[in-house]
């Protein structure tokens, strides 16, 4: 069944709200900004924005779920067909990185959140890590990855990449997306290397 126009302009609204955050966090800084500044941003009223997002917290939780939705869609959708799961797994953690950069900043606030077992957003680590290891346990049986490696210890692998590229790639935001998906994949070569079958 189709969605409803009232459910669309919700979806809409919501999509504008997130929108309007992630450019404020990302242009004034996380701390500055308002959820008055947010609202304003995004052309409605403080009362509908609470409606969506009680807090600023609950707003960034919202940025990072859409990031997760987004990858998922790319699995069930644009990646459904690709078989060789070693592939995918590149083409995602590529995806996290480069959507990270035009707001590198807010991202390794996220990023830095996600990863304390405390945070709110620290659910949102664990469903980027349960991707991961999903495409890896998928490698391992198409006899990409070695089995008798710890498909846990490859996540662990894969996300120091990431969090590498959040916080050691000093000048990202002026890299261009090319030279970082080359620098990614010298990278992935180096220590996925002794992980091959």
């Amino acid at each position: 069944m189709k969605n409803s126009r009232r459910e669309l302009n919700k979806i809409k609204c919501r999509e504008r709200i997130l929108k309007a955050s992630r450019r404020l966090f990302s242009s004034k800084g996380y701390e500055n900004t308002l959820i008055e500044d947010v609202a304003r941003k995004a052309e409605i009223s403080k009362a509908t924005l609470y409606n969506y997002f009680p807090n600023k917290e609950s707003l960034l939780m919202g940025i990072a779920q859409d990031e997760l939705d987004q990858i998922k869609i790319l699995l069930n959708h644009e990646y459904k067909d690709m078989a060789n799961s070693e592939k995918k797994l590149r083409r995602i953690l590529e995806v996290f990185i480069l959507d990270s950069i035009p707001f590198i900043n807010l991202s390794r606030k996220i990023t830095y959140l996600n990863s304390c077992e405390g945070s709110y957003l620290y659910a949102t680590r664990l469903e980027m890590m349960g991707i991961f290891r999903s495409l890896i346990v998928e490698a391992q049986e198409q006899n990409i990855f070695k089995k008798e490696i710890n498909a846990d210890d490859i996540v662990d692998i894969v996300m120091s990449v990431y969090l590498m590229a959040q916080f050691e790639w000093p000048n990202i935001a002026e890299y261009s997306l090319e030279f970082c998906k080359e620098k990614l994949n010298r990278i992935l070569d180096l220590i996925l290397a002794d992980i091959y079958v």
